[in-house]
């Protein structure tokens, strides 16, 4: 029976016995995100500065993650959650250290600078992947199209927190400073995620045991091209990447034409960027997201995304500045952080539980980035043979109108999963 406590209960459909995995899990995130934002902007002032390589950079991070697939499918394969989930994040704290040494001077030599992209970038997905493959081990389906928009809202509050932070110091504490600050954030994070562990498994104590999960270190990857659901899941990350990498990097190299380097001028552009697009993202998540999805269920809403998108490709079409730019990437970033993320997570909670840590670490990380590499270099090929960024964005236009047919039949399918799922539990 549905019993909300108290009015923020309601208002955020939680459950009794939900709330003390809800705010572990919402102050993990926070953190997490509040690290990560902090580092983010120093990649977008590398990449304003290597606009022209940024496909060769998306290429390294892409053979990055074929390279961590099998250690990641064996740490899985070998451990349990509790040993293999923080010990992956204090291998990036030790990183993010180093990094902090390599830029105590500012901004080191630019092979130093590409490999903090591609790091960051490797960074980036692996912990985020691994924080949400968590959450779908340890909350049901039901639970996530309730909880998981509150949660994804923790990040986004953490995600306003380090930009704030970033552009009220930058200037002052320098890269250096600000990487040390954030492995301080991500070690709080990690020190979450062991103590949530620890929670779920003394409160499902009997009932669902933690277990190493074993099988292939392969495993994920073989399970991902065996089935129409994961395929479909793939596409849809392959349509979304199309867009926000055109996105990106027309971005980077708008950012290069019109915004010198001068001091940190381009770190604290982009820090804004990021700072407006959480908030609206906050926004979605905490108080629209969970009611979204229940007034038109998983089809209707995961169609929104692209053709909100579409409108705004048809208006940099006609006209093409700077601000308008920037104003369509933070629609597609805050629409993925704050609508479409979230329900990419609930995807997740009607599959296996080897599929949610192998399978879905997969798509994360290699899947992910190839569809980054096969878009960086489309894009590149489409500036090479003369197409300006506004005939691009008319370009995009029929790519979202595949997008929001994959997604329609992503969500009924989903939908299918939901009521098997209902049934077997009966």
């Amino acid at each position: 029976m549905f019993e909300p406590v108290g009015a923020i209960g309601r208002a955020l459909k939680i459950k009794s016995g939900e709330w003390a995995r809800l705010l572990i899990a919402f102050f993990y995130f926070f953190c997490l995100l509040s690290g990560y934002f902090m580092l983010r902007p120093i990649r977008g002032a590398i990449a304003a500065a290597d606009a022209d390589n940024l496909q060769w950079l998306y290429t390294a991070t892409f053979v990055s993650m074929l390279a961590l697939v099998p250690v990641f499918g064996y740490l899985v394969s070998n451990f349990k959650r509790s040993r293999f989930v923080p010990g992956i994040y204090f291998f990036f704290i030790t990183n993010i250290i180093l990094f902090a040494w390599l830029f105590r001077d500012g901004m080191p030599d630019i092979w130093t600078q590409r490999f903090y992209y591609v790091w960051i970038s490797v960074f980036n997905l692996f912990v985020v992947s691994i924080f949400w493959s968590f959450m779908a081990d340890i909350f049901r389906a039901g639970q996530a199209q309730r909880l998981f928009g509150t949660i994804a809202a923790g990040g986004s509050l953490g995600a306003v927190f380090g930009p704030l932070v970033t552009g009220n110091i930058a200037a002052s504490v320098g890269n250096s400073g600000l990487m040390l600050i954030a492995a301080g954030l991500i070690t709080i994070a990690t020190l979450a995620a062991i103590y949530l562990g620890g929670h779920s498994e003394a409160r499902d104590r009997g009932a669902r045991p933690e277990s190493v999960i074993g099988g292939s270190i392969w495993e994920g990857a073989i399970k991902v091209f065996s089935s129409k659901y994961l395929i479909l899941i793939c596409l849809l990350m392959l349509l979304h990447n199309l867009t926000s990498t055109f996105l990106y990097n027309g971005m980077a190299l708008m950012v290069r034409e019109q915004i010198p380097e001068v001091g940190a001028a381009r770190t604290i552009f982009f820090s804004n960027i990021n700072l407006m697009v959480n908030l609206i993202a906050f926004v979605l998540q905490f108080l629209l997201t969970s009611r979204i999805v229940a007034w038109l269920g998983m089809p209707k809403t995961m169609v929104l995304m692209p053709m909100i998108l579409a409108a705004g490709m048809v208006v940099l079409g006609s006209s093409l500045t700077l601000v308008l730019f920037a104003s369509v990437q933070i629609a597609q970033r805050s629409l993925n952080y704050g609508l479409v993320g979230p329900i990419k997570e609930m995807l997740f909670t009607v599959v296996e539980r080897s599929t949610k840590y192998k399978s879905k670490n997969f798509i994360d990380t290699v899947v992910y980035r190839g569809s980054d590499v096969a878009a960086s270099w489309i894009f590149k090929g489409l500036i090479v043979i003369g197409l300006s960024l506004s005939q691009i964005a008319l370009v995009f236009i029929p790519v979202l109108a595949i997008w929001a047919y994959v997604s329609w039949q992503l969500g009924s399918l989903y939908e299918q999963k939901v009521k098997q799922q209902n049934s077997a539990n009966r």
